[in-house]
């Protein structure tokens, strides 16, 4: 009896593991290989790129954050811009003194080609290729590039109408 036991736990852990996973959810790294790649060694937001210090965020949006957020595992630290940590405009991730990824959720910021939210898949698509990849990510549709030289990766959040509701480098 003890043995049915274990398996029917077992089972049952397994269930909501597989459960847990949100199977319409691809990552992007499947895509890597197929994908030609786009140069992106450029892209910027007010002159702030991958790489920036975090300094040169202040400098190119001429402000401080609203917010800053730390995290201590693994160790780095958010500048948030806009009214308030649940609707903002954008945000930076630092680690090591370094911008590792920036979120745009708000059209007072651009692309370094001009994409904006609001903006179309097809606005996104005449700017920057056909070499992109498409995927769905917890509902939403979402459209991605990677530079394979300079390690970069942009990925423009659609919503249902086909407008960028985010765009995450």
């Amino acid at each position: 009896m003890r043995i049915k036991n274990y398996f029917v736990f077992i089972f049952l852990l397994v269930l909501l593991l597989v459960a847990s996973c949100d199977p319409s959810s691809t990552p992007k790294e499947k895509y890597y290989s197929s994908i030609k790649s786009t140069n992106l060694q450029s892209e910027n937001v007010k002159s702030v790129s991958i790489g920036s210090s975090k300094y040169d965020i202040a400098i190119g949006l001429k402000k401080k954050p609203k917010f800053i957020e730390v995290t201590e595992q693994p160790p780095y630290t958010t500048y948030i811009y806009g009214k308030s940590k649940e609707k903002y405009d954008a945000e930076f991730k630092i680690a090591d003194n370094k911008v590792s990824r920036y979120y745009l959720l708000s059209d007072k910021y651009a692309t370094e080609k001009g994409i904006h939210t609001g903006d179309s898949k097809q606005d996104v698509i005449k700017v920057y290729g056909e070499n992109y990849y498409e995927r769905e990510d917890t509902g939403a549709t979402i459209v991605g590039y990677f530079d394979k030289n300079h390690k970069l990766n942009i990925e423009f959040s659609l919503d249902d109408k086909d407008k960028v509701g985010g765009i995450l480098v």
